[in-house]
């Protein structure tokens, strides 16, 4: 929180220019995901390098982001965010020059550096303009512009793949940064962060009210990853969907977060943000245990919707803890960290569980996901009693 909070109607102007500026960042982004490793596969990449080509945004994320959280503490958010839409712009256009494998792995390690100015950052900005008990509905409200953003993305990228080509892709992902990077510089105003007693690196991340978000990124890195990456080869191998079926499993869980989410961002200020944070995570690993054993495209769908509601349930609250926290150690700081948690997160989970599904087939992914959890789910009761 700032020295005074601004008017409601700079608050207003605040929140509308960012989740505007991040959805469209979004979608961008969302647009080439699922089109990069079939592109790669054009380049002549193998699956080392495709798995190199993901886990290289995440990598520079999580290197950049403790940087990154603490400049935007010190010398200000705006300009920080302005800097990394621009590099956004830059890169997504440079990627339809990309003729290697290595170009365009490059280009996403530099890729994941402008993410680590933007979003985390946008984070912070609105936790800053939080009112004190309204934490959970400033930036659980935020937070649904990157999965609204995301869900969108996959089938906007797929329909101008489909109608025109791989470039064209890349310049629609330019013009979306574009479009973000005008609307920060057109309407975000620029509000100066509460000066905060600079703490070490090593004291943020010991730091006790932020155990419980830590542990959260990284059950979510684990069972979101379960499922993204896991869910269309038990989907297509066991649960008898088809290539579009599967789609639509993904789209009514990636779409119920954002959809439930301003709903439970309310819920967050109201309730135990713990026992929430809680339910979530019951929902979300009880969808991991199940989902094997279903067959046929409604079981699937029903596994979906537990899982985009229980995040939708959790992730408001866990966003209004961090926020609190960044009351005492500066919102850049707390953001930053626990954005790279989830990064470390996203690199570790696939490589993980690509391990198990070798070892033990892939119905026993979806089992130890489930499981972690549910464990989880224990551990927040008792971290709420603790706190």
């Amino acid at each position: 929180m700032i020295a005074s909070l601004p008017s409601q109607g700079t608050r207003r102007r605040i929140f509308l220019s960012l989740y505007s500026a991040v959805f469209a960042t979004m979608i961008g982004v969302g647009i080439v995901i699922p089109l990069f490793p079939r592109y790669a596969v054009t380049l002549g990449a193998t699956g080392i390098w495709i798995g190199a080509i993901f886990s290289a945004f995440a990598l520079s994320r999580a290197l950049f982001l403790p940087v990154f959280g603490r400049l935007s503490d010190d010398h200000g958010r705006r300009r920080l965010i302005i800097f990394g839409l621009c590099m956004y712009s830059l890169i997504s256009f440079l990627y339809t020059f990309a003729g290697s494998v290595y170009e365009i792995t490059a280009l996403r390690f530099i890729h994941g550096i402008a993410s680590a100015m933007v979003l985390p950052v946008a984070i912070a900005y609105i936790s800053e303009i939080a009112p004190t008990g309204e934490e959970g509905r400033f930036v659980g409200s935020f937070a649904s512009s990157v999965a609204l953003g995301m869900s969108l993305g996959p089938l906007i990228g797929g329909v101008i793949s489909d109608i025109f080509t791989m470039d064209a892709v890349f310049h629609a992902m330019t013009l979306l940064s574009l479009a973000a990077l005008a609307t920060v510089i057109i309407f975000l105003p620029d509000i100066p962060s509460r000066p905060v007693q600079k703490a070490p690196i090593r004291t943020v991340i010991a730091y006790k009210p932020l155990r419980g978000p830590i542990l959260y990124q990284l059950m979510y890195a684990l069972a979101n990853g379960t499922f993204m990456v896991f869910l269309p080869v038990a989907a297509i191998k066991t649960g008898g969907l088809s290539a579009s079926e599967t789609g639509l499993v993904i789209l009514v869980s990636v779409l119920a977060t954002p959809v439930f989410q301003f709903f439970f961002s309310r819920i967050a200020d109201q309730f135990d943000r713990y026992y929430l944070i809680a339910g979530g995570t019951a929902m979300i690993g009880t969808s991991l245990l199940v989902l094997p054993e279903f067959t046929g495209l409604l079981p699937y769908l029903i596994a979906a919707l537990l899982m985009g509601v229980g995040r939708a349930v959790s992730l408001p609250a866990m966003y209004a803890v961090v926020t609190v926290a960044g009351r005492e150690i500066g919102q850049g700081s707390a953001s930053a960290l626990v954005n790279t948690v989830l990064s470390i997160g996203l690199v570790i989970s696939p490589l993980f569980s690509g391990m198990v599904m070798d070892l033990s087939g892939t119905q026993v992914v979806f089992y130890v996901a489930g499981i972690a959890s549910i464990c989880c789910t224990f551990l927040f009761f008792r971290m709420d009693q603790c706190t």
